[in-house]
């Protein structure tokens, strides 16, 4: 501990002085006559308290100077920036994760600091270091910046240097280098001639087979981009080797990597003996003792389906199968999500037999998960347009019948999300006589947000349904709405009859809705006054001039002499609304506003204030 204390107390004064160095070196372009204007001397002043501030003890300021570590490199030039201030900032390395990552960003801006892409290289050095601080995020955007920086290099600079620093990361002693170095190799291969790729090739195979799991498990992260930029006429035995070997690995956390390989390497080539060699992989997955494996296999099976595209009705929809009857509720309710997407790919008959056993056994009672099973009913639905209206009645209605009545309201409330989707399918009589009757049942949920999305759903049943059955079926429950104790239901509620005089028309609204509106209107509680002077203001922004003058201008004004305060100045608020809408005639708008200069001389104050800030809107927009 004593010698440690020394060695960090001689870096200290090591890095003290090389500061105080460049802060003499920038100082040091000053004329020494003084003949400098006043303006360039306090700039070259602003550099070298920035580069003393580089180690200050204050974060805040090393932030700021790191990250204006551009204009402190202009001030040096481009030949001092490369042999003092780059050495310079590999001393500091030793600082908060914030600090270093600031580094990181700005030297993968610095080739032109440096002389351009010709000396790119020479921002490799603290890059490097950074690559072996324990921070991931560190580490991260260092690799980051070194890849960006290959990008710019010549292929000799990348044979030269870049091959240089892979080689000494990967030998590195500490397993926070070898797990950097593996995302810098798909930077180097494509620059570099056939010698120097297979020896990369030969690191990069050493790293798949490294003593520690997190190195192992980086490799297998950076596969397939390792293959994607090699030619594929070069992609051969040993990639798969290193691929199968990283598949059967012992450690779960890299197995988990396989699928993702799997897509990476089958998108290479669509041939069937290479697409051969890496299903059985696949199938592993499947199988695999691992939960978190078998998770991966199944959220990524529509993107095995696309890349397998021939062979993913005798391989792949198989295995998905028999992922819906996973041992473990994680697995289950991820493969219930993607049932939709993979029927797409199949969508026959034969395969909807085989998978409605399954669905159907995802909503039996022993399925003790409601995750699972609000994840089947959030894309059940999904498959009435794929099957189309016939094998929907036959085999889907059922299922969504049992799913509607379930105890779990988020089960409930998933199905409903999607009623739009069976609506456009299935015909106006299996609505009516199958699902009308549990729509209305939801419509009257005990959890307000189940009420909430029936009411989402009315339109699309209207539009639908047509007039006269939407009427008949499912009018009696506006009047609950605007009655609910919720308030997000009686607003949800208002918005809603705006949406239905559009898909109905304003005759409909007359007969049906207005009515309602004058019953709540005379409710002995001023909430549901409220709620239902709410409705008059967003019927009034589709509602033609005739319909706004005859009805929605005089239940506003009757609301002005409610004895509640609070319904009065919400009149106030209502009229402020309801002049800006399009049909609002210059006799509707007079009748409004005599309305607001009577509530404007009301006993309360905040009557009064809403009043008041109504007819100094109308006045403004006049």
């Amino acid at each position: 501990r004593v010698r440690a204390r020394e060695r960090a107390r001689v870096s200290l004064r090591v890095c003290r002085c090389a500061c105080a160095w460049l802060c003499l070196g920038a100082m040091a372009t000053l004329p020494e006559d003084g003949a400098a204007p006043a303006g360039d001397a306090s700039f070259h002043h602003e550099i070298a308290v920035m580069i003393d501030q580089l180690r200050h003890d204050d974060i805040q300021l090393r932030l700021h100077s790191v990250k204006n570590l551009g204009t402190i490199a202009t001030a040096l030039g481009e030949e001092r920036t490369r042999e003092e201030l780059l050495p310079f900032l590999q001393e500091i390395v030793d600082d908060d994760d914030e600090f270093l990552i600031a580094m990181a960003e700005q030297l993968r801006q610095g080739v032109s600091w440096v002389g351009g892409p010709a000396y790119a290289h020479a921002l490799t050095g603290p890059l490097e270091d950074l690559c072996n601080v324990e921070e991931i995020s560190v580490r991260e955007s260092a690799t980051k910046a070194l890849r960006s920086l290959a990008e710019q290099m010549s292929p000799e600079q990348v044979s030269r240097h870049f091959c240089s620093l892979i080689a000494r990361l990967a030998s590195h002693d500490w397993y926070t280098s070898r797990i950097s170095v593996c995302s810098l190799f798909s930077a180097a291969l494509p620059k570099v001639g056939q010698a120097k790729q297979d020896d990369l090739l030969k690191t990069y195979f050493r790293l798949c087979s490294d003593d520690t799991p997190m190195v192992r498990r980086q490799a297998a992260n950076v596969l397939g981009s390792v293959a994607e930029v090699l030619d594929q006429n070069v992609v051969g035995d040993e990639l798969l080797q290193a691929f199968e070997k990283l598949a059967t690995e012992e450690q779960d956390s890299v197995r988990i990597l396989a699928i993702k390989n799997c897509i990476a390497l089958g998108r290479l080539k669509d041939s069937p003996d290479w697409q051969g060699q890496i299903i059985p992989v696949m199938k592993a997955c499947a199988e695999d003792k691992s939960w978190r494996v078998r998770y991966m296999m199944a959220d990524n099976v529509q993107e095995l389906c696309d890349v397998f595209r021939s062979k993913a009705t005798s391989a792949v929809l198989p295995l998905y199968l028999r992922l819906l009857s996973d041992q473990e509720v994680e697995v289950r309710m991820i493969a219930a999500a993607r049932i939709a997407a993979v029927s797409a790919f199949n969508p026959t008959k034969e395969f909807l037999e085989a998978l409605v056993p399954a669905m159907e056994k995802l909503t039996f009672p022993r399925e003790h998960s409601n995750h699972v099973r609000a994840s089947l009913a959030g894309s059940v639905l999904g498959l009435t347009p794929i099957f189309g209206s016939k094998l929907t009645v036959d085999y889907l209605v059922n299922i969504f019948l049992f799913l509607i009545r379930d105890e779990s309201p988020e089960v409930r409330l998933r199905l409903i999300g999607t009623l739009g989707e069976l609506s456009s399918v299935v015909g106006v009589d299996i609505l009516s006589q199958s699902l009308l009757p549990s729509i209305k049942e939801l419509g009257k949920d005990r959890q307000w947000r189940v009420r909430l999305a029936v009411i989402e759903c009315m339109p699309s049943l209207a539009k639908y349904l047509g007039e006269a059955e939407f009427t008949k079926e499912l009018s009696h429950l506006f009047t609950l709405w605007l009655v609910d104790p919720v308030f997000s239901v009686r607003d949800a509620a208002a918005a809603n009859f705006r949406r239905l005089l559009e898909v109905l028309g304003q005759a409909w609204c007359e007969a049906n809705v207005l009515p309602q509106l004058q019953e709540v209107l005379a409710h002995k509680s001023y909430l549901f006054r409220i709620s239902a002077m709410l409705c008059s203001s967003t019927l009034a922004e589709v509602a033609a001039a005739p319909f706004l003058e005859k009805h929605l201008v005089p239940m506003v004004v009757r609301m002005a002499n409610d004895p509640v305060p609070n319904v009065r100045f919400n009149a106030a608020k209502t009229i402020q609304a309801m002049q800006k809408a399009p049909a609002a005639s210059s006799m509707a708008k007079e009748a409004l506003l005599q309305c607001l200069r009577q509530l404007v001389g009301d006993v309360d104050p905040d009557v009064k204030f809403f009043a008041q800030r109504a007819i100094s809107d109308m006045s403004a927009s006049a």
